[in-house]
């Protein structure tokens, strides 16, 4: 199911994952059958999320930016969101200012929030923080906007920067600050290790405790931990590559101008996923089997349902080739060497290279243990 895109700002593209939606709707399901109350005081707890929630990851888009990574999208989730950049920071000190930034954001409202209701004779449920309180109590407070905001942003912080589990931004501020004494490979696989203890507590602690929302986190810290591991591993793998080890010379090309399904009858007979699309001018996009539209005209132009790319320059590292492949979501990419298309590099290429990569370490590590045996 494909994200609601809401627009773009800066040049970044904001989507609504279709998970917001889900809960939101389930749990204003659950209240229909309530008092009207409650509806209202989780609406505007929703809306102020939402907005919470934008404004977080914008935040950290915009030092994203300043410290030169292009962010291609904004996707908002029930629990936070994902900055989508084209790559990942190569600073420690870059990945630190990108990941606190976005709750330091958060604890500046909640203080702004504070002076306001203090400094001014505004409404504010003070009573909530001189004990205990019910849940039918908290439910009334949201019915104040400037507690919504207050708890929103005071929860979406605390959450995300003092939970040190990836793909939060308490992991990835842990990370940077063990990656400036035991460098990015090792830093990730010991925070992956505390995320994946941190899922498993939660999931222990909203499984006993009927939270489905906790085991949601769980299963968001888990899987997203082992994604980010398994991508610094395979960068730090392709490091002994060149990109010109994965350029395939005789891609298949086809003109713009082109039936689409005459395309689609030559992907097939060939067995590729996807070909170059020529557009004349030295111009190449990228059509994708994986990426087209649910219904398609046959005869239509190919160009139309091609995807324009940005190319791959020869001199580009072979790990960088690796992160565009995962922010583009393409199966090839035309490859340039001063300023002419060359050949391409495909999904399969990466792939194959990383599968060889894998045997030769396995192969030279039980060499070497062998000779340690005779020689040691």
């Amino acid at each position: 199911m494909r994200s609601l895109r809401l627009g773009k700002i800066f040049g970044i593209t904001a989507e609504l994952h279709w998970s917001f939606l889900f809960i939101v709707l389930l749990i204003f399901l659950s209240f229909a059958v309530q008092e009207l109350e409650s509806a209202i005081s989780t609406g505007i707890f929703f809306f102020f999320l939402f907005l919470s929630v934008f404004l977080h990851e914008l935040v950290h888009s915009v030092v994203s930016l300043s410290r030169g990574i292009k962010v291609r999208k904004i996707i908002l989730l029930p629990i936070g969101g994902i900055a989508l950049t084209e790559e990942m920071p190569e600073k420690a000190s870059d990945e630190f200012l990108i990941a606190v930034s976005g709750p330091l954001f958060n604890f500046l409202v909640v203080i702004a929030v504070w002076l306001l209701v203090s400094l001014f004779p505004l409404p504010f449920p003070w009573e909530l923080f001189s004990g205990a309180f019910t849940m039918e109590e908290l439910d009334t407070a949201f019915l104040n906007p400037l507690f919504a905001i207050f708890y929103v942003n005071l929860i979406l912080g605390a959450f995300n920067l003092f939970l040190p589990a990836l793909p939060l931004d308490g992991g990835r501020v842990l990370r940077s600050l063990l990656s400036m004494r035991i460098g990015h490979l090792k830093a990730t696989r010991f925070v992956t290790t505390i995320s994946s203890f941190i899922s498993i507590m939660l999931f222990l602690i909203g499984f006993f405790a009927a939270n489905p929302i906790l085991i949601i986190i769980a299963f968001f810290i888990l899987f997203g931990a082992k994604e980010e591991a398994h991508l610094v591993e395979l960068k730090h793998v392709f490091r002994q590559l060149k990109t010109a080890e994965l350029v395939e010379k005789d891609p298949l090309i086809l003109e713009a101008n082109i039936p689409v399904g005459i395309a689609i009858e030559e992907l097939f007979a060939r067995r590729k996923l996807a070909c170059l699309v020529d557009f004349g001018n030295n111009r190449y996009g990228v059509f994708d089997l994986s990426d087209i539209p649910q219904k398609i005209i046959p005869n239509e132009p190919l160009g139309k349902y091609a995807k324009q790319i940005e190319p791959i320059d020869i001199s580009m590292p072979a790990d960088k080739v690796l992160e565009r492949f995962i922010t583009r979501n393409v199966s090839i990419l035309p490859v340039f060497e001063n300023g002419v298309l060359i050949g391409a590099i495909s999904i399969g290429a990466i792939e194959r290279a990383h599968r060889f990569l894998k045997c030769e370490q396995a192969v030279s590590s039980a060499i070497s243990g062998e000779i340690k045996k005779q020689f040691g």
